[in-house]
Formats: C-alpha cells, structure tokens, sequence
C-alpha cells in the first residue's frame, strides 16, 4: 500500500500515533482472520465477539485491518485450581470426564451465559459443585472491563493453589506481507503485583495497541505461555527448576455464608494510539508509568534514576539489598512524577519494591554489572585464553567455538553437547559462532592487544583461509563461504548428501548471512593493519583490504546467483551496515571503481527498502527481525543521499521483474525512517521496567544493541525531540551487559555461572520464564542461555554504539549517559565511561554536536569540560599505543552553529568524507588537548 510521508522527524511518543494513518485505506477489510462470526459488543472504540462460551474476538474499529487479538477458536478464560480438605488439586469443572457420556438432553458444559446490554456474564456452576466460577465482560464507550468471581457454594474450606487467565495472542496469519505484519500481534508483558499490565501491538508498529491493566485489588505474580496468575502456589511451586522473583501465594475461600466466601479480581482493557497515550492510561487507571536512565543494568559507578508517573500515592521504595543500594528521593519536577536516584553496590540482580497506593506494590528489576570497560576486557581476554581450538591435526584447528557456563567446557566439532548433523553448525561455523571473531577484532581497532590480534590471524590463517573460505586461487567462485553445519562437510559432496538431498550439484555457498560476518573480520582487521602495522603478520592493511573487497562482491553476487532464494537485495544482513564505511574507505585509497561498484549494490538495496516493499523486515522467515540495523542504515542512507531515477536498475530473478525506481529523495528515506523503528518498537521493550526487557527484542539478545544502535543514533542524528529515543536507544545498548557472567573475586566471579572458569563468559539471549526449553534445544532455567553463541553478534555493535551523551533531559535533569556528570556555576565536568570513549555529544535545545575519534581516545583520567551554554567542549585525547602517528576526529552537527577546532593550541582545518566532516590529529605525545568551540 501507498504510505504517505511523514514530517522530518518525530518523537517516539508520537511516531505510533501518526502511522495508523499509513495503515489506512478507503475499503477496509471487515474479517479478522476467517474466524466464525460471533454475536458482538460494540462501542465507538470497541467491537467484542462472544458467544455461549466466551470473548472471541477483540477489534478495535480504528484499526483498518479489523485484526483480532485472538486466534481463531480461542476465547479469553479463566481457571482456578483448588483442593479440600489437603485432597487432590482440581480444575474448575468446566468439561464432563471424556469416560463420561451424558444422555443427550444434559449439556456438556457447565457454563451459563446472558446478555444485559452491552455486558455478557458466563457463570461455571451446576449443583453439587464446591463453588462457582464467574466471568463478566462489561463493555462501556472506551473500556472493556474484565471481572472474575469465586463464590463458595458448600460448608467446607475451599484451598485456592492457582487463579490464572488465560490470554491467548493471534500470530501471523496467511502468506501475504499485510497479513503477516497487520494480522497477528506481539506482546509485551509486565508481570509484577499490582502494577502489572500487557500489551499487545501489531508486527507493523503501527497502532492502536491493546493495554490490559490490573484493577485495585487484582495483582499478577507468574506466567507460564499465555496464562497470566493472580495467584499460582500450586503451579509455580510444582516448577521447581529455576527461580522467579516474585512469590507464588495460595488464597482460600471460607464456608458458604461466612465473612470472605467470595473472591473478586479484574481487569481493563483499551485500545491506545501511541505509546504517550498507553502512558496516560496507565496512569488513568492509577498504575504506574516508569522511565528510567540510563537503563536498567547499571555499570559500576553509574546511578540509574527513575520516574514514577501516577496517580496514586508512593508510600516508599524499598531496596533487596538495603545495606548495599542507595536509594535517594530527588522530587517531583513535573506533577505527578516521583524522580528517584540509585546506586547498587551488589553485583546482579536488585529488585526495588514501590508500595503505592495504600497496600499495592510493583517491582523495579534492576541488574549491576562491573564497570563496561572492565567488562570488554575481560569477554576479550576470555575469549582468547578460553574459546579457540588450536591443534594443527584437527581440521576445525583456528576455530573459535562456544563456551558452554553450565558445565564450564569449550563445545566444538568433536564435542557437540549433542549438537549433531545439520545442527552442527551451532559449534563450527554460521552466526553462533562467526561473531566470535568480528567482535574481538573491532575492540582491537581502538585497544591492540597484540595476544588478540595473534590469535585473530590464527584464527583467519587456520580456519577461514582455505577453510571455510575459498581463496583467491579457487575457481569458480574465489572468496566463496561454506555454509552449514560446517566447512568440511559443506567442501564434501558425500557427506552432504548424508544430511540433505537438494541441491547437491551446487556448491554449498549461498549462505548470505556468513559472508558479512567475515567483511566485518576483515574490515576490522584492515583497520587494526593500517593503524598498528606491526601486530599483523598474515596480511599487511592494502591486503585486509582487498580480502574486505572481495567477500563483500561474493556476498552481493555468489548467494543470488546460486540459491536466490537469499534474497540479498531484499532482507537486511546482520553487519551488512559497515559497506557504505567501507566504499568510502575503497575510494580513499584510490580504489573508485571497487567504490562504485559496492555503493551501487547499496543503493539498489536501499531503493527497494524505501520504494518497493511496505514491509521489508523480513529475514530468512517471514518476520524474522534480526536486522534492524540495516533497515536503519539504508534509511539513514537515502535520507543523506538523493538517488536519481534509474530505468531497468537491476533483474529480479526470484520474480522475473527488471526493476525501476523514480527518484528517492531525503523525505522518502526519512519517511521509510519513522516506518521501521514503529516496526521495530513493535518488539523492543518500552514500558516494561525491567533489566531483561526495557530496550530489549522480546527477551534480551543480541538483537537488543544491534538495533538500540538504530533508536540511539535516530535520536542523536534526526529526532526534533531526542529524548524519548535516548533513553530506549541506551538501555538497549546497556542492556545485553547483564548477559555476562563477570564479577571481583569477593563475587565468585559472575552472578549466573560462579567461578573463575566462567568469569568473562556471555550468554546468549535471556530465558523470561523460571524453567523453558528455547529454540536451542536445551532445557534453561531463568536467565541467560548457557552458550555464548549469537550474544558475540551484539557485543560486536558495542564499537559502533558506545557513547557519552550530555544532555538535559525534561523529566531527569542535565545527565550523562555513558558518564559520571559533575555540574558546577561554570558548566559540567563529565567522566566518560561509556566502555570504548571515542564519542561525546552534547545534546541541547537548539544545536547537537557529535565528536568521534577514529582512534585512540578520550583520557580515563581527565574529565570532559563543556561550558554552561554548550559552546565550548574541552577534552584530553589518550595516546592508547605511545606511538607517534596521526587519527581523526569526525564532527556530526545538528543546527546551525559552525565550530573552530583547536588542537594543542594550534586551530585545525576541516576536511570532507561524505557527508562528514573531520580534521587530521598528529599524535606525537601521550595526551593532547582539544578545544571544540562555537564560532
């Protein structure tokens, strides 16, 4: 569908809402999926299909898609399980034991239903039973209300083990791209007592959204799939795998006719046109509204400070760990918002109580790690002395594999941990483990470790080269990469054959993914060849380089050509964001016509993301969304560089179709901008205040830096108002930290997996519930995945997003993120600790300045001096290798300010590289300084 444009920037807190008009059309579609039509409720915000059963469908008339939150078949419910007299838990009894055969004329349910207006009630009861069971939907002008009822009926003590409902959630529905992304629903959940809620947003992003919130009086404490528990002694103490932070409670209902013989819950429903709009209604329905910075898992000597929006009064906040958290009232800048700071001197897991409104309370999860240098450092150095094989006989030797915490053990081809057959290529090659490489490296570009770089080039010399790579040498297909389950197998027609049966008169190279896990290897490495000359033995920078040159031409050409089902002009690419880097780098050292070839490809990439698809965020399944970093990159892209129209650009060959564009234009790349970070909001945490979900894709992965580096950057290069995004785009950045296991000797050395042998470890992605069987096909209990695996991916974004942001944020106050802030009459003092200190911004109301270090970095010891009005920024550049040689510094401005450099003294001339300005630094002693002022 044609989506219409939309203004140059936009908060977050209103993206949402002006998308549902993108979304619109002149003939809406009235189904919602082909389900059986159903008696309805109806208000102007509203259309509830019922039946004698239950709540079948929730529509929100808004919404042009008529998309129903519920599966076809499904119905919201309840369940209680009880017991007598320490007897057998139970189920309410809805259904007759399928042994029992009723006579025809007695109903096989034991439900009643009536209708009274806009309000239907659904009763379990018949006579004999212990109690009953009541639901009542009552639906007003904006509201779906939600109460429940136990009501004992005999003269016995009922035990109450669980109350759960169930809330079963529409997926994708059909093959088509609207339906898949304007069909079915994600969900976000909050699960914390009193102050708990869901959401539920389409895979488009855009609106409205369903907020279900708790009622006074109603909390929810567990989850288990879609069933949310008011109380769950019964089923969350039969789990007794993992842990879960909250208590599991019992209640019980007294004898028929005595004081508290019946029980009540509930709660409310509303649909929301922006995330501003969810936030009012949380605080509406006197709940809680929190924000927090700079995120939720908290480097040591960084405070968190947070907002408590609501209307309901906060009786306190009550630290886990009270002798090692401090926690400081700092007022009420806005009414109605309750700003807090706090410092946790306990590594991992704190949880700070709020007690509100009389009796309620709700949890804030927090997560202390070490300071994120030490952190870098330590996965780098873990990496190195613990996750490469290094045995020439082996012929896997040079590989780096994943570390298995649980049972502190290298995993690898020999030592599968019953990864076998095609699923071998979680230990030898593909994302698992080619992110290994690619992150160690980039940290070297700006740190050399020289016992790194060794092993990098081990590593490429041993395994890639001739390995899993064809060399220069090979015909056909030079710079060709082996795909799954590994090299060897992939190189042996045979053995392929004993694990698939297509395509085996094709080499096995068209796995797109692999190739731009290697550029970035390569890239880095050229850069570490250039900058660090003698740490490099396998190939010298103009080498690296040209290996950087050809694996990204395989990537563009081998895949499509082979198997085009890799759709490599239509999917983004983990990685894939460093080839516009990399073109200009072709260009500069004299390589145009390489430069032009590979911005070409590019840019037939970017016209399709921006003209032709509505939906472009799929990967190798239909909404997969592992690449909203290119989605990001290739707005970014087109909105800095007008493409002109082109006829018969490039042949699709998956469609038979030579596609034209007309001209895109920097609105067009702006517009495509907005669209995908709604999509990408749809499965980035955003109200939820949790470490594991705040910022987060689902529950926290790799995928939570890698496109945070999107929200961040948005924020600080395009947003008319940034704060919103700032504070997404750096709980995302910091929130992949507390996948790591690390911590001082006083610690057992980590928080999840104790012990010096996993101190520097990482784990992959964040179980959510207190036991589960993830994707990976290994049972795991709350917290992070036992391998490493693709959590290297995200640690490989930390390069690229690192920065310290000064700031004054409406709601916080002037803050550092990344840094510890000192403000004084003449301005601020701020200490970056961002982890790499090769960024600062300054953010202000009318102007935005950016500086970037290619190399070397700002000092640990010296503060960064801004004067009060932002117009003078004073720095101390570190010399990190003591040689003498030169780097540059880039400026990114916003506004209309010019600025003077000045550089020991002496002012610097500015240079051109793109669409960015820098000036050349001669490093010739251990510290400089440098003076940034407004002209």
């Amino acid at each position: 569908m044609d989506m219409p444009r939309l203004p140059r920037t936009l908060p977050l807190s209103v993206l949402a809402a002006l998308l549902v008009a993108s979304a619109c059309s002149d003939e809406a579609p009235r189904s919602s999926g082909g389900e059986a039509e159903h008696a309805l409720l109806g208000s102007p915000h509203w259309e509830v299909g019922y039946d004698e059963r239950g709540v079948r469908s929730l529509v929100s008339p808004a919404d042009p898609h008529r998309a129903n939150v519920l599966p076809d078949g499904e119905m919201l419910d309840a369940e209680v399980r009880y017991r007598l007299n320490q007897g057998d838990w139970q189920t309410v009894f809805k259904r007759f034991s399928p042994f029992y055969r009723p006579p025809e004329e007695e109903p096989s349910y034991a439900r009643s239903h009536e209708v009274d207006g806009n309000r239907v009630r659904y009763v379990d009861y018949k006579p004999g039973m212990p109690f009953a069971l009541e639901q009542e939907f009552t639906l007003g002008d904006q509201v779906l209300e939600w109460d429940l009822a136990v009501e004992n009926r005999m003269g016995y003590e009922v035990e109450i083990g669980d109350v759960s409902i169930q809330f079963p959630m529409r997926g994708a529905t059909g093959s088509t791209q609207e339906g898949l992304f304007e069909g079915g629903f994600l969900r976000q959940q909050f699960v914390s007592g009193d102050g708990s809620f869901l959401l539920f947003t389409r895979r488009s992003g855009a609106p409205p959204f369903l907020l279900v919130t708790v009622k006074p009086g109603t909390h929810l404490e567990y989850l288990d799939g879609s069933e949310f528990f008011i109380h769950s002694g019964h089923s969350g103490n039969a789990e007794t795998r993992g842990t879960w932070r909250q208590e599991h409670t019992y209640n019980h209902l007294p004898p028929a006719g005595m004081a508290g013989d019946r029980l009540e819950w509930g709660f409310e429903m509303r649909w929301g046109e922006s995330y501003d709009e969810l936030r009012q209604i949380l605080y509406e329905h006197r709940l809680i509204d929190v924000r927090v910075v700079p995120g939720m898992t908290i480097p040591d000597g960084l405070d968190a400070r947070f907002s408590l929006h609501t209307q309901a009064p906060i009786d306190s906040v009550v630290a886990e760990f009270p002798g090692e958290t401090a926690i400081e009232y700092m007022g009420e800048p806005r009414p109605d918002h309750h700003v807090y700071s706090a410092r946790f001197d306990r590594l991992g897991e704190n949880m700070l109580t709020v007690h509100f409104d009389g009796d309620r309370e709700t949890y804030l999860e927090f997560f202390a790690t070490e300071p994120i240098e030490t952190l870098l450092e330590k996965r780098s150095r873990f990496i190195v002395e613990n996750q490469q094989h290094r045995d020439p006989s082996l012929w896997y030797d040079g590989l780096f594999s994943i570390w298995d915490m649980q049972n502190a053990v290298l995993r690898g081809p020999d030592d599968t941990d019953g990864y076998e057959g095609w699923w071998g290529y979680m230990v030898a090659t593909d994302d698992p483990v080619l992110g290994i490489a690619p992150y160690l490296a980039s940290v070297n570009t700006l740190d050399p470790v020289p016992e790194q770089i060794e092993a990098l080039e081990y590593h490429i010399e041993r395994f890639i080269w001739d390995g899993l790579q064809r060399t220069d040498q090979d015909e056909p297909y030079p710079y060709g990469i082996y795909g799954v389950p590994n090299w060897q197998v992939a190189r042996d027609t045979l053995q392929r054959a004993q694990l698939e049966n297509r395509r085996l008169d094709r080499m096995k190279i068209w796995r797109a993914y692999d190739y731009t896990h290697v550029v970035m290897l390569y890239y880095h490495m050229f850069q570490i060849a250039d900058r660090f000359p003698e740490l490099v033995q396998f190939r010298d920078a103009d080498g690296y380089l040209e290996m950087t040159w050809q694996t990204a031409r395989a990537f563009f050409e081998y895949p499509y050509e082979i198997y085009p089902w890799y759709d490599i002009y239509k999917w983004g690419f983990m990685n894939e964001l460093l080839l516009p880097e990399i073109a200009d780098v072709l260009e500069e050292r004299g390589r145009e016509e390489e430069a032009d070839w590979l911005r070409h490809q590019w840019e037939i990439k970017t016209r399709w993301f921006v003209h032709d698809d509505p939906y472009p965020y799929r990967s190798e399944y239909p909404t997969d969304r592992t690449a909203f970093e290119s989605t990001y990159a290739l707005a970014r892209y087109a909105a800095h560089n007008e493409l002109e129209p082109v006829e018969d650009l490039w042949f699709d060959t998956n469609v038979g179709v030579s596609r034209s564009y007309p001209r895109i234009t920097r609105e067009d790349g702006l517009r495509f901008m907005e669209e995908q970070h709604a999509a990408g909001l749809a499965v980035r945490g955003w109200l939820p205040p949790r470490y594991y979900q705040l910022g987060a894709d689902a529950s926290m992965s790799y995928m939570a830096r890698m496109g945070g580096w999107s929200i961040l950057f948005y924020g600080l290069e395009f947003a008319e108002d940034p704060h919103d995004w700032l504070q997404l785009g750096y709980a995302s950045y910091l929130g992949a930290f507390a996948l790591m296991n690390t911590g001082p000797p006083e610690s057992e050395y980590g928080f999840w997996y104790p012990g010096p042998e996993n101190d520097g470890a990482l784990g992959w992605a964040f179980q959510t519930s207190k036991h589960g069987r993830p994707w990976i096909q290994q049972d795991e209990d709350r917290g992070p995945w036992r391998y490493d695996g693709e959590g290297n991916l995200g640690m490989g974004a930390v390069t690229r997003t690192a920065a310290t942001i000064l700031t004054e944020d409406p709601l916080f106050g002037w803050l550092a993120y990344g840094g510890r802030l000192e403000e004084s009459d003449s301005g601020f003092q701020v200490q970056p600790m961002d982890g790499v200190r090769v960024r600062f911004w300054v953010v202000g109301e009318d102007h935005r300045l950016g500086l970037e270090l290619e190399r070397d970095g700002w000092s640990r010891e010296w503060p960064i001096r801004v004067t009060e009005q932002l117009g003078r920024i004073e720095l101390v550049v570190e010399n990190r290798t003591g040689t003498g040689h030169s780097t540059r510094l880039f400026l990114d401005g916003i506004g209309d300010p010019e600025w003077a450099v000045w550089f020991d003294g002496s002012e610097l001339q500015p240079h051109e590289r793109g669409a960015r300005t820098y000036y050349e630094l001669p490093i010739t002693a251990l510290e400089h300084e440098l003076v940034v002022e407004r002209r």
